[in-house]
């Protein structure tokens, strides 16, 4: 009898290891390119707590951003549903597109399937309502500087880069606390304030040891918080938990102690051709530019602004660096240690100018490639191998779903789109795996901003050696990463590379041809905050629907003016 009661005790044990579902921590930094040890991108950069969760991973050295740039990256991750499915490309309001709002995210998904859902930091671009069970720490990008009005152009900057607002202007140390002087439309205003626009408040600094604390430390220590008062506590349901380090996004101001490990005259600038625009679709006589072309010639008006603006993303990083390295320590001293999966990655690159750029939303290896590490407690035998087979941040909601063995539809109805992306663990079980079930190549959209069909938009396939690119206007370019891993030699016209450039289209034929199609009686795009122009376009659409030439669903300025032209 005692030996039956045993026997019975064990199993029960068993039986309640092999149901207990696992925690996922998923940690999103922002603008985060490849200057971290795992990648190599930087000799100059200090990130020894990348490297070492870099060794306690897998990682998957060419991941990237399907739409580098912050609100349709985490819309898509955050779904499951690639760009080319959802139409929303760019930067209108991605929770107004009408598939994006049909699917089901992330955290609602595991709700659904009996997880505890938290999240601090930015994890959407934008509040998300009513899809977590606590959200910790709202966003706030700042300090900036302010001139008593709004927030305005740090002194200390160069004036060129007034036009670009004063979040992506901003490059400083905390202690260069900012004095804005009065102007003939603003009073001017000595401090720091925070950046919630609209609500600005003051933003209090004395000296690094008495001062308010960053948003990412705000974070860290809701975290910190958080998992003490769960293991007190005594929770055992299963958590998903989301945080959004914003550093290294601009503004780029953090504390001294991360400027001073890179002294400015030991700066070295990332490594750049001269006229390397010159065999793209940015060269002299095209006529087309970009934000980040017109940032970096901004940096070049003043001397020494383009090594005081490097100096200031890696103090970023190495402050990123700090706030992961604090993050994992947390967590290893509890008791969610080993039944906790950590997956990790940034919403896309950001160039620092390479290409003559300084920012993302480039269809370019550094503005693409993230870094992307997953943790698994089952799959520690693997710790600190590496994935070179082409992923993206779309595999991340399938994964998750896999790991935690989810079930029912990722769609809130059937307006919505099904996961687009593939399950990761094939290559937890085996990096170097042949037998995956997701694309040959990774793919990265643009918004042309002249139709919304996928196929005519601004488009990148990255494959394990080749990146390929196929801009609206027709014009493409083609880089071998085996011997021109900067990206300088456009070989789109070399009839050497003929058949790779064919087999680089047709992966592009391939994808779009798996895109899901929106449903014809819901427009892809409603926003409640579109401009008085974009609501005067509306109109004359719904009196002249034939203006809508390419038959996507929505009329663009360009079809607009041609159709106003053509009935003159």
């Amino acid at each position: 009898m005692k030996v039956s009661l045993l026997l019975t005790c064990l199993f029960s044990l068993v039986s309640l290891a092999q149901t207990e579902k696992p925690n996922v921590l998923m940690i999103v930094f922002d603008d985060l390119n490849d200057f971290i040890s795992p990648m190599g991108g930087n000799q100059q950069s200090k990130t020894p707590h990348f490297k070492a969760l870099a060794k306690s991973s897998v990682v998957f050295n060419n991941a990237h951003s399907n739409a580098p740039v912050c609100s349709p990256s985490r819309a898509s991750f955050m779904t499951g549903v690639h760009p080319y499915s959802s139409r929303n490309y760019g930067f209108k309001n991605a929770f107004a597109n009408s598939v994006i709002k049909n699917s089901k995210t992330l955290p609602q998904y595991m709700q659904e399937n009996n997880y505890k859902t938290y999240s601090a930091g930015k994890i959407f671009h934008g509040k998300v309502r009513g899809v977590w069970d606590e959200v910790g720490v709202e966003v706030d990008y700042g300090p900036l500087a302010y001139n008593g009005k709004k927030t305005t152009l740090h002194p200390s900057n160069p004036k060129a880069l007034m036009p670009f607002g004063a979040l992506d202007s901003t490059y400083a140390p905390l202690s260069d606390v900012p004095n804005v002087p009065a102007s003939a439309d603003a009073p001017g205003h000595a401090g720091w304030v925070n950046a919630k626009w609209g609500q600005e408040s003051a933003f209090k600094y004395n000296s690094d040891d008495d001062r308010d604390l960053l948003n990412d430390e705000k974070t860290l220590q809701w975290f910190k918080n958080k998992i003490k008062s769960m293991e007190q506590e005594g929770q055992d349901q299963a958590f998903f938990m989301a945080l959004g380090y914003i550093r290294p996004h601009t503004p780029l101001v953090v504390p001294d102690k991360y400027f001073d490990m890179f002294p400015l005259d030991q700066i070295k600038l990332p490594t750049r051709k001269d006229q390397d625009l010159e065999d793209t679709n940015y060269h002299a006589k095209s006529g087309n530019s970009s934000r980040g072309i017109k940032i970096y010639e901004a940096l070049q008006t003043e001397e020494d602004s383009m090594k005081r603006y490097t100096q200031a993303y890696l103090a970023s990083v190495a402050f990123a660096d700090d706030m992961l390295g604090q993050t994992m320590e947390a967590l290893n001293k509890s008791k969610f240690r080993d039944n906790t999966i950590v997956i990790l990655f940034s919403d896309h690159g950001y160039h620092i100018g390479e290409k003559n750029n300084v920012w993302k939303y480039t269809l370019w290896e550094d503005s693409t490639r993230v870094p992307f590490m997953i943790k698994h407690p089952d799959y520690q035998h693997n710790a600190g191998k590496i994935v070179n087979h082409p992923i993206s941040l779309v595999d991340v909601f399938p994964s998750i779903k896999d790991f935690c063995q989810l079930t029912g539809d990722t769609r809130q109805n059937p307006n919505g789109a099904p996961l687009d992306g593939h399950s990761l663990k094939t290559f937890l079980a085996n990096p170097n795996s042949s037998k995956w079930e997701g694309p040959d190549v990774a793919m990265t959209m643009l918004d042309s901003y002249t139709s919304k069909l996928p196929e005519r938009q601004n488009i990148a396939v990255r494959a394990k050696n080749f990146r390929y690119i196929r801009y609206a206007n027709g014009v493409e370019e083609l880089y071998d990463h085996r011997r021109d891993p900067h990206e300088w030699k456009n070989l789109a016209s070399n009839p050497e590379y003929a058949s790779v450039k064919s087999q680089m289209q047709e992966q592009i034929k391939l994808q779009l041809s798996k895109a899901h199609t929106p449903a014809n009686n819901v427009p892809t795009n409603t926003s409640s905050e579109k401009s008085s122009g974009e609501k005067w376009k509306d109109t004359y659409f719904k009196k002249h629907p034939g203006a809508d030439s390419n038959k996507d669903g929505e009329l663009s300025w360009p079809e607009f003016h041609q159709h106003k032209k053509n009935n003159k």
